[in-house]
């Protein structure tokens, strides 16, 4: 076996980690949490449905690799809760950190190709950036409204919309589908409606 092949076997192994990575979200199984390998599966099926709702020109490849990347630090820091703000900011140097050691068990070309695809991903400045966080954003909602039961962690609409509300801007469609699926979480009692 070479060597090239030899480091895209050990960042494989690596890779299976992320299945272990558990999340807020819950799955159809009773008891057992998402893990980030699903989300970023779920959530690069999500874009493969909605490309026709992103802005024209977005190279919807681009952004399947950026959903499929952006997760891959979580094997060194663990999922962080998006309504955990303080956790949130200690999380971004911890992040590139694990950026630069996982990305770094790849030969060339694809250590660069794929921190600079997370890069652009965190930045959120180029339209399949913009795009990419959308339906990464889209997802925890499609993913309550089939599994949610009850609201255990005080969620409010406010909250969630707030968080989500970016999603306008970069697809008005988009967005009306968040704002259903926000709706359904307030009737299911997923949120409360303030």
């Amino acid at each position: 076996m070479t060597e090239k092949m030899t480091k895209y076997l050990d960042f494989m192994r690596e890779l299976e980690k992320l299945k272990t990575v558990t999340r807020m979200n819950r799955t159809l199984d009773p008891g057992r949490q998402e893990n980030s390998a699903e989300h970023s599966w779920h959530t690069s099926i999500i874009a493969l449905l909605m490309q026709g709702y992103l802005p024209p020109n977005t190279d919807i490849s681009k952004v399947v690799k950026m959903i499929l990347i952006h997760d891959i630090v979580e094997i060194d820091t663990g999922d962080t809760y998006l309504y955990d703000e303080e956790k949130r900011k200690q999380a971004k140097h911890k992040e590139a950190i694990a950026a630069q050691r996982l990305f770094g068990l790849l030969p060339e070309p694809h250590n660069k190709e794929f921190l600079n695809l997370w890069n652009e991903f965190e930045a959120k400045e180029t339209l399949e950036a913009k795009a990419a966080s959308v339906l990464d954003a889209l997802q925890p909602l499609i993913n309550h409204d089939v599994t949610g039961k009850g609201n255990p962690r005080g969620m409010t609409r406010t909250m969630i919309t707030e968080k989500k509300i970016f999603i306008r801007d970069v697809s008005p469609e988009l967005w009306e589908l968040a704002e259903q699926l926000i709706e359904n979480a307030v009737i299911k009692g997923l949120c409360s409606n303030e």
